[in-house]
Parts: C-alpha cells; structure tokens; sequence
C-alpha cells in the first residue's frame, strides 16, 4: 500500500484552496494511505476530510522549534514509512525534515535552496491562480485534479448547534450577514469606519450583522463595534474553524476582505462579497460561483507589496455606498 504525505502549506485560505487535492489522490491512489502535515492552527479545517487517513502537526515556531524537538519529528517520520510526499509548503525546513524521515520520493516546486533535497522538481505555471499553482505540483505527477472547488465537510451536529443558535435571528430579522473585517496585512483591509457606515446600512435593511475573527483581532472588531449606532453581534474569538465553517454556510450573505475567512465562506456555498485592493483576484479570489468581487482600478500596479504605503487608496476609494448596493442587490437576488 502506497503511503503518502501531503506537507500543506500555513495560511486558511491557501489551505482552503489545497482541499481538492486529496480526493484526486485517493482517486489516483485508491487504496494508499494518504496522510496532511499541517500547523495547527489550521488542522480543524481537515479533520473530517473522508479523503485523509491522518493529520500530522509541525510547529516549527512552537512546539518543534528546538534541535531535539526535530529531531523527534524525524525518527516519528521514519516510523511512519512514508513512500512518497508532495510539499506544497516552499519551506527549506521541512524538505530537509521529510530527507532526514526517510521519504524516498519528495516532490515539491523547483527553488534554489531545496533543489538538492528534492527528488522531483516541479517548475509551476505563471500568472495563474494560486490553486492553479498549488495543483500543478500534483498534475506534473500524473494525478489529475478535475474537482477544482473547494469542499469543506461540516459535522452534522455542528449544524445543528449553529442553526439552534440563529433560530431567533432567523425569526427577527429579515437577512443573516457576516462581517469580516480584518486581514493578515493591514493594506488589504477596508477602513474601519466604512464599515461602521456600511453595517449601518445593512441594519437599516433588516440585517442581523455578525462580526466574525480570530482572538488575535478582538480588540480591533470591539472597537468597530462599538462605533456602530446599533446592535450587532459580535463572534470574534468565540468560534474555532468547524463553528466558523458552520455559522457561514447559514448566512445569507458574507462580507469580507481577501483573507482565509472568504475562502472558507465559499467553500460551505455561502454567498460572498470580497473587497479587493493591494492583491488580484485572478490570483486569489475565493473560487465558487457565490464568489462576487468589488475592486477599484486606481493606476497602482497590483499585485502590490509596497507595506510602506500611507495612502491605501486602493482600499479607500471603494466607497461604502457602492458597497452596499452590491450587498444588497445579493442579498435581494437571493431572496428570489
């Protein structure tokens, strides 16, 4: 039996986008045992995945951060007598990890620095979607992604919970919206007090608002919150993935910057509205046909890296009333 490693990369939505890989390999390799080595910040995401057999955790900055630490990893890795492994994570570190465990075939994007660790080098596809890019790994090795969505399994009591817990929004209010504000870099975020304007719309229209994110960005989230003329409800810390996952596959509507949030919420078939700025959606808007897309063109040259920018006008100028009436011509056509 064919045992296989998937060395995953660390980012939600970058990880959203790797789901379709592994039912192309248990297709490819029917009867293989077909294991995910991941952060765990982001492990929940692949817990019900009927595709993977096992969830291997590295923490590189944590919990194996030491030289003995790795060290562990490696005989554990040696233990598990993987044949091959394919690593869509670019890291130096865990190619040299994954040669040390014993993997004979490790397969991973042509770079310089692991050139001599790799066994197979894949040289990826320019200017193509970031998907496109994590899939070529595997299509260059004879396994033919023809899924191309996402698809993120939700237990069925997780459900269940969440649809007990919106039971009396759904009863009060005439559409369920989920904000997400935040960003892993502050250029792709929308203005603070836009999106206090634009709630405030949306409640206006009988929008139940929920203000989703991670523990990290509380104080960022409570301070939007309390700005807004309004009742929200803000579940910012109080979710981990799967009740995320479970909360946004019964809204009506998300809203949100181009961060992992949006994949995940296109991933469950929700509706979504990304607002773009420093980055192209041709590389990594969410994928789905719920997927709606708001940007302004404002002679930068995007992608944009440029950290030190003081204007943000990319972000700024996609104003709130345009906005708003995207929003609501979704949230109107879906009622239809």
């Amino acid at each position: 039996m064919e045992r296989i490693l998937v060395v995953g990369v660390n980012w939600l939505g970058d990880c959203v986008m790797s789901l379709p890989v592994f039912k192309a390999i248990k297709k490819k390799f029917p009867q293989s045992f077909l294991a995910l080595m991941v952060v765990e910040r982001v492990k929940e995401l692949f817990e019900d995945n009927p595709y993977l057999d096992k969830i291997i955790l590295f923490n590189e900055k944590t919990t194996h951060r030491g030289f003995f630490a790795k060290l562990k990893f490696i005989k554990y890795l040696k233990k598990e007598k993987f044949d091959t492994a394919f690593l869509i994570h670019r890291s130096f570190t865990r190619a040299f990890i994954l040669w040390l465990g014993g993997i004979k075939k490790r397969v991973g994007f042509k770079r310089a620095k692991t050139h001599f660790i790799l066994t197979d080098r894949i040289t990826p596809p320019l200017n193509v979607h970031r998907s496109l890019y994590y899939y070529s790994l595997f299509e260059q090795e004879g396994v033919a992604i023809e899924d191309k969505l996402p698809n993120f399994y939700i237990d069925d009591k997780e459900r269940e919970r969440v649809d007990n817990f919106l039971l009396g929004y759904r009863r009060n209010y005439r559409y369920l919206v989920a904000i997400n504000p935040t960003a892993n870099w502050e250029l792709k975020m929308w203005p603070d007090n836009y999106f206090v304007e634009l709630i405030e719309n949306l409640l206006s229209i009988g929008c139940a608002i929920f203000l989703i994110g991670a523990k990290s960005e509380k104080n960022y989230i409570d301070n939007i919150e309390k700005k807004i003329r309004g009742k929200v409800i803000n579940m910012c810390g109080k979710t981990n993935l799967k009740e995320l996952s479970a909360l946004l596959s019964r809204m009506d509507l998300l809203i949100s910057s181009d961060s992992g949030p949006a994949h995940l919420g296109s991933a469950v078939g929700t509706n979504v509205l990304v607002l773009f700025g420093p980055t192209e959606p041709l590389i990594t808007a969410p994928l789905g046909k719920n997927v709606h897309i708001l940007k302004k063109d404002v002679g930068c040259k995007i992608p944009c890296y440029n950290l030190n920018c003081k204007d943000n006008i990319c972000m700024r100028e996609l104003k709130v009333e345009e906005v708003f009436l995207k929003a609501k011509s979704i949230l109107t056509k879906n009622e239809g």
